[in-house]
């Protein structure tokens, strides 16, 4: 009984760690990195301007994890939470 309880305050004890880290995830900080270079919110730059992108956020998804046209993939350079966090800050920046 020790023994279980134990376990469950434990994976209590992770899952609020791994709360806590997700959420200290920055969609608009990883944009400024890694998309700005090609990307303005407002304005066509070398790629479309995020108000003009795919309002599809699972076809956003898979265009960053497997890049499209002259755009990299980023499926191995970013994190699933950190590419959720760029869908979101897009999602939030479109018109």
């Amino acid at each position: 009984m020790k023994k279980t309880l134990a376990l469950m305050i434990a994976a209590a004890c992770f899952g609020l760690t791994a709360q806590t880290a997700m959420a200290d995830v920055d969609g608009a900080k990883i944009f400024k990195k890694k998309c700005a270079m090609c990307h303005k919110i407002d304005k066509k730059k070398v790629g479309p301007a995020v108000k003009d992108m795919n309002k599809d956020n699972a076809a956003l998804k898979a265009t960053i994890i497997s890049g499209r046209k002259m755009m990299p993939k980023f499926g191995k350079k970013l994190s699933a939470e950190e590419i959720d966090a760029v869908v979101e800050f897009l999602a939030a920046n479109r018109s």
